[in-house]
């Protein structure tokens, strides 16, 4: 910590730190969610597909897609919640 440094600014390093955190993790989720999602869908068009019709099959795979964007509004949804109310509780 700097001698000089303003009593405020102590706590923005860790905050911030600890922000890159929480923010790598929801990246890296949001890569890794999609890719394994379009490499499960694949893996069913090739095994799995074949005892459903086209048009089931054309709702299962929309059905999963729905349930992708769900679960990763709830991941960055969770993020901006806790983040903003971190950031707005912290004085400055």
């Amino acid at each position: 910590m700097q001698e000089n440094a303003h009593p405020d600014q102590v706590g923005f390093p860790s905050m911030v730190a600890r922000t890159t955190r929480a923010l790598r993790r929801r990246v890296l989720a949001s890569i890794i969610a999609p890719v394994a999602w379009l490499s499960l869908t694949l893996l069913y068009i090739g095994f799995w597909a074949h005892g459903f019709s086209l048009f089931q099959s054309i709702i299962l795979i929309l059905v999963s897609i729905l349930v992708l964007i769900a679960v990763m509004g709830v991941v960055w949804v969770s993020f901006g919640f806790r983040e903003g109310r971190r950031w707005m509780d912290w004085d400055h």
